[in-house]
């Protein structure tokens, strides 16, 4: 059950990713990702009701799933700004990086030993992340920063994710992020009121991401009960990697090289050969 969890979890995000891409077209990264938090605290409010879940005996849950909720939004904001200015089938591949992130500093915080095997596949990850950003490790693809940074927000917040996990339910701490989320995002706007447009005709890509979403993070997080984190990132960034090519490809009509798809397989290899080392 967590393995379909994970699957479903992962096409959901991609769900999510290609009305993100199309939002943000016509309306600011803050407001989208205000709105989009907006949106789905009914759905986690309701699914805490109906788990009938308590609230956290542990005080330091707060203070880790608050962290959490920072960095998520910092992330979801970053994304879809990146989104904005870049190729979708070269920048949603960056992703990749996150499960070697959430390595790393599980490694860092928790005296995890990886094996020379597991820093050798973290590199070539890197090295090919790097020839789809650009020439080298000269990065010449819009929006390739933000992306990255998003990378290392999504890769620390999954850590965390999975430690304030053993603290509380599913439906509590979904709640909590976004609760966390919208009251960071509401600031930033107070500080960038031109941000805020609301939409002057409906668009289905609102409500379609709104399931993508809520769904991609409810499922993700029951998967993070059983399956390690690095594993629940590399799945899921496979998937990612092989939709978004044939989504750049033949919904935004974005042409790749031949060396793109090569350094795409490159990192699903290599991301899906360190999920095995945990």
């Amino acid at each position: 059950m967590s393995w379909l969890f994970l699957l479903l979890a992962s096409f959901a995000w991609v769900l999510f990713d290609i009305c993100r891409k199309r939002l943000v077209e016509t309306h600011h990264p803050l407001f989208v990702g205000l709105i989009f938090s907006l949106m789905t605290l009914p759905i986690y409010l309701t699914y805490w009701f109906v788990s009938d879940a308590q609230f956290p005996k542990e005080s330091s849950y707060f203070g880790l799933a608050s962290i959490s909720g920072v960095l998520a939004a910092i992330g979801a904001v970053s994304f879809i700004a990146a989104l904005g200015r870049g190729r979708f089938s070269l920048l949603v591949p960056v992703l990749s990086l996150t499960p070697l992130v959430a390595a790393i500093i599980n490694a860092l915080l928790f005296s995890v030993v990886l094996s020379w095997l597991a820093y050798l596949l973290i590199a070539v990850c890197v090295f090919a992340t790097f020839q789809l950003l650009g020439n080298g490790f000269r990065v010449t693809e819009p929006g390739a920063g933000l992306m990255l940074l998003t990378t290392l927000s999504w890769g620390a917040c999954i850590c965390i994710d999975q430690y304030a996990l053993q603290f509380t339910h599913v439906s509590f701490h979904a709640l909590w992020v976004n609760i966390v989320m919208v009251c960071i995002l509401s600031i930033a706007l107070l500080f960038n009121r031109t941000a805020v447009e609301f939409p002057k005709v409906y668009n289905r890509f609102w409500l379609f991401g709104l399931i993508g979403f809520s769904a991609a993070v409810l499922l993700q997080f029951n998967a993070l009960r059983f399956l390690d984190a690095s594993t629940v990132e590399a799945v899921k960034r496979a998937i990612s990697i092989l939709s978004a090519m044939l989504i750049g490809r033949i919904i935004f009509g974005e042409h790749l090289a031949r060396h793109h798809y090569f350094f795409g397989v490159v990192i699903i290899l290599s991301v899906l050969a360190f999920s095995q080392l945990n």
